[in-house]
């Protein structure tokens, strides 16, 4: 499936078609109508979503956010691994599951490649002793780990995604070789905090959601030139529209052909196999 010029899109979210709808729209309630959505949520909407946008493979994120529901989510996954090769799911579990270990196995049975955690979400903190012994678990096993981190506007109130906090997780797991992906580029608005408290923690970041705020930060460009080799394209799609995205990056004089080449698709290559 490799070829010249790829765009992958690392950070997308699709639902059982059944619950798409209501998943969708307590999000936009949740965040008070500032944010929209350009999917309806489900497979069908993003594989076509992919053809105008011309995106080739997108990684579907999930997230358990009860203890019950990484078992749900696996039961979701066999059913939806295997209905096109553009697509690649990463699993969840909750660190409150009593069976979470048995269950990241048996993602790893079928092919997953990485774990997403949303710890506001989940209602967990992200530097708490349950959620070490998870992401132990997974990196042990050679899984990525995709955290959401940093301010969310659907959840102000919470600290759980607290760059803090995170700081605590990537001095305690990151570093050279070890797969860790920040979503939103590290928190939302935050990257004068980011710069000041991750340093030399290396890990990757994604572009999902900030990529227009991004390129007019210069906190965010700073963050992006000292990481340029860690960071990877993502839309959030429903919540940013994939074509639009693709073409910000395609049609921008600040980044040369190569930097958006590592962007969409040379430096996730580094971590997912296809």
């Amino acid at each position: 499936m490799r070829k010249k010029h790829m765009i992958i899109d690392a950070h997308t979210h699709i639902y059982p078609d059944r619950v798409a709808e209501k998943a969708v729209s307590t999000i936009l309630g949740n965040t008070k109508g500032k944010v929209d959505a350009h999917t309806d949520g489900t497979f069908d909407n993003l594989l076509s979503s992919m053809e105008t946008a011309g995106v080739d493979l997108s990684i579907v994120l999930t997230v358990a956010t009860t203890r019950e529901q990484g078992c749900g989510i696996l039961r979701w996954l066999r059913q939806m691994v295997d209905r096109t090769p553009r697509m690649i799911y990463f699993g969840s579990v909750h660190p409150y599951d009593p069976n979470n270990k048995s269950v990241i196995h048996e993602m790893i049975e079928m092919g997953i490649q990485g774990l997403k955690f949303h710890p506001a979400y989940q209602g967990f903190p992200a530097d708490s002793r349950e959620a070490y012994k998870v992401f132990e678990e997974a990196l042990k096993n050679d899984l990525i780990l995709y955290f959401h981190s940093g301010f969310d506007l659907s959840m102000p109130d919470t600290d759980y995604a607290s760059i803090e906090r995170f700081v605590n997780v990537l001095r305690d797991f990151a570093g050279d070789g070890v797969k860790i992906i920040m979503a939103h580029a590290g928190g939302d608005g935050e990257w004068e905090k980011i710069l000041d408290l991750y340093g030399d923690k290396k890990c990757y970041y994604d572009t999902s959601f900030v990529l227009e705020k991004m390129v007019l930060d210069e906190n965010a460009k700073e963050l992006y030139r000292q990481n340029e080799d860690y960071f990877i394209f993502g839309s959030d799609s429903p919540w940013r529209d994939q074509k639009k995205y693709v073409d910000f990056l395609s049609n921008s004089d600040l980044f040369s052909q190569e930097q958006k080449d590592k962007l969409f698709y040379k430096n996730i290559l580094k971590l997912i196999k296809i």
